[in-house]
């Protein structure tokens, strides 16, 4: 029952619905699709998210 809620709240790709491959360091989180489409930064302490759509 984790596993499905956890499915429900992943981060895909709204091009190909890909799950994006996630890094974590102490400054910020990258999100990124495997395969090239969309890249997301999130800087939690700035409170900042920027977003890449690569088309």
């Amino acid at each position: 029952m984790l596993n499905m809620f956890r499915s429900l709240c992943a981060d895909r790709c709204p091009q190909c619905k890909e799950l994006l491959q996630a890094r974590r360091d102490h400054l910020h989180v990258l999100k990124s699709c495997p395969q090239g489409h969309y890249k997301e930064e999130t800087y939690a302490s700035l409170g900042v998210r920027i977003v890449y759509d690569l088309k």
